[in-house]
């Protein structure tokens, strides 16, 4: 029985490990059969002096005849570890190489612990504390009662949990691995080993046919490309039309090309499938090249996906620092707005009871006092108005009243009127030959607007002699005007809420709600026009652009006028 296992390992490992390093070392063109028939025969008995020497060495270091004589179950256990992987590889195409080799390495690591290592005995390998305490003192390392379980045969206790956890390992690594082009190849070749258990033939590059050929590269390089290297071949051919023929020039061209595109093990072991002779279907073949271009496609719609989900992440980041900046103008709104309205009411209140009780006033405190009520009244109701001018415009509940008119009109009124409430004079400076513009829309409402926009330079600008430019500029379908001050202008900051209702500019004279430009905005976009910011001017500048009407407008005015 030694002799015969002797020289069944020596055939082994002479022909399954000595000859292919032999021949990968460089000795490949070999010319004489004697020169292998000398290295087969000196590894075989080299072989031989080896696995003898190891069974003598188990032989002194188990202690006897005895311990030796249970090699044989202990050798069974460790052979054992290979049929997790064998049936897997059978039976289950998920199978992957790296689950195989991390099952055979848990495997045989179990096996070596349990079984190899304490059959030396107490004191060999491993200490009498490690057999009652566990490795490193956990006791649920001991190598005969692994995990607490005692009480089982040593043999059946080491077989049971080195199959277990080699199983175990398999499945989980295969699962959480990908197998490789060539390792799917191989698992439909043995998973689907009887539907390609018909005797084999010998196949031929003609054998496959150039249509089966086509098919594969069409699947794997995609059909323009397929076809144009199918029509340079036929070319190399001199042939007119149709595909060229399956010459070995031709197949290995062809490889060279899928080489580019899944590697060149791949590209080999597919078009050998083909007209090599192998039993793997075309079925199985076109199911794998499905397979690698479903990947890629997925691949590249993750990359888009990716890249979607990261612009989308910005946006919403810009969303929220905006939402946060509206969350704090909207707390700050609610304690202006409620120290608005109390500080007009608390004096009418006042002044009111005063009226109401005291007796011994002169005509002129009455007098007084009314006339400050009658102020904080008129504020009191601009502050109304303007919250329900803004409700009113953003629930489109406005009317329109559409009118004919010129943009010079409307600024004179509109600087006018805010010059006349404000006592922060500024300079205005205008062109007035350029003002000359036919408008049809709602002046009144245009008016509003450019009020605000020059109150607003005059209460925010910060200049020694504040002044505001307003300038227009007229294209052929719309005008626009510019409010340019000479301030310090507006922080980046700040320039993005600016339009927002719960906004308000900081600076000189920042009393009230901070709803004029929200209120600009709102009407300007019912007339059907727009209000920027000029970020690049050197003060604070404001750009309303509005439509001009076309045809006979400015000549109906005119008519007007004249009749007038």
């Amino acid at each position: 029985m030694v002799i015969v296992a002797t020289l069944a390992l020596s055939t082994m490992v002479s022909n399954h490990i000595v000859m292919p390093i032999w021949l990968a070392v460089g000795q490949s063109t070999v010319q004489q059969s004697g020169d292998v028939r000398n290295v087969v025969i000196l590894s075989r008995r080299l072989s031989i002096l080896f696995i003898i020497a190891l069974g003598y060495f188990y032989y002194r270091a188990s202690g006897g005849s005895g311990a030796l004589a249970a090699i044989g179950t202990i050798s069974f256990g460790g052979v054992a570890q290979f049929l997790p992987v064998l049936l897997g590889g059978i039976f289950w195409r998920g199978a992957t190489r790296t689950g195989a080799i991390l099952g055979l390495c848990v495997g045989f690591a179990v096996w070596l612990f349990t079984m190899l290592l304490p059959s030396f005995g107490p004191e060999a390998v491993f200490s009498l504390a490690t057999f009652e305490h566990g490795l490193m003192g956990l006791f649920w390392l001991r190598p005969e009662a692994l995990f607490g379980i005692s009480g089982i045969d040593p043999t059946v206790h080491a077989v049971f949990w080195s199959l277990a956890l080699n199983t175990l390992a398999f499945v989980v690594g295969s699962l959480v691995s990908f197998p490789a082009p060539m390792e799917r190849l191989q698992g439909a070749q043995f998973v689907n080993v009887f539907e390609h258990s018909s005797p084999a033939r010998a196949w031929t590059a003609s054998d496959a046919g150039s249509e089966d050929l086509m098919i594969m590269a069409q699947r794997i390089l995609g059909p323009a490309e397929a076809q144009a290297f199918f029509r340079a071949q036929a070319r190399l051919q001199e042939k007119s039309e149709g595909l060229p023929e399956p010459t070995p020039q031709f197949v290995q061209a062809l490889e060279r090309e899928l080489s580019a595109s899944v590697g060149a093990a791949t590209a080999h072991a597919m078009v050998a499938q083909l007209v090599g002779g192998a039993s793997v279907s075309v079925r199985d073949l076109l199911a794998v090249a499905d397979e690698s271009a479903q990947m890629l496609e997925y691949s590249s719609q993750l990359e888009i996906k990716s890249r979607e989900l990261s612009d989308t992440a910005e946006k919403l980041r810009s969303a929220n620092e905006k939402l946060t900046q509206l969350s704090y103008q909207k707390d700050s709104f609610l304690s202006q707005i409620s120290h608005e309205l109390r500080t007009p009411m608390t004096s009418i209140r006042s002044f009111s009871e005063i009226l109401r009780d005291a007796e011994a006033l002169s005509a002129s405190e009455k007098t007084r006092y009314a006339s400050i009520i009658h102020s904080e009244t008129i504020r009191l109701t601009r502050l109304l108005d303007d919250l329900l001018d803004l409700s009113v415009l953003e629930n489109g509940e406005v009317t329109l009243n559409s009118q004919r008119g010129s943009l010079r009109d409307v600024l004179d009124l509109a600087v006018t009127t805010a010059q006349a409430a404000n006592t922060r004079a500024i300079k205005v400076e205008r062109d007035r030959a350029a003002e000359d513009v036919a408008l049809e829309t709602d002046l009144d409402r245009l008016v509003q607007v450019f009020i605000n926009l020059i109150t607003n330079a005059q209460k925010y600008c910060v200049a020694d002699a504040p002044k505001l430019v307003i300038s227009v500029v007229q294209k052929w379908d719309h005008v626009m005007i510019d409010f340019i001050d000479n301030g310090s202008g507006i922080e980046a900051a700040s320039r993005a809420l600016i339009f927002e209702k719960f906004s308000r500019l900081p600076g000189q004279g920042g009393e009230g709600a901070g709803l004029g430009l929200a209120i600009c905005r709102e009407i300007i976009t019912r007339l059907k026009g727009d209000i920027i910011y000029l970020p690049d001017m050197s003060g604070t500048g404001f750009r309303v652009t509005l439509p001009v009407p076309k045809g006979g407008v400015w000549d109906a005015i005119a008519e007007d006028a004249a009749s007038a």
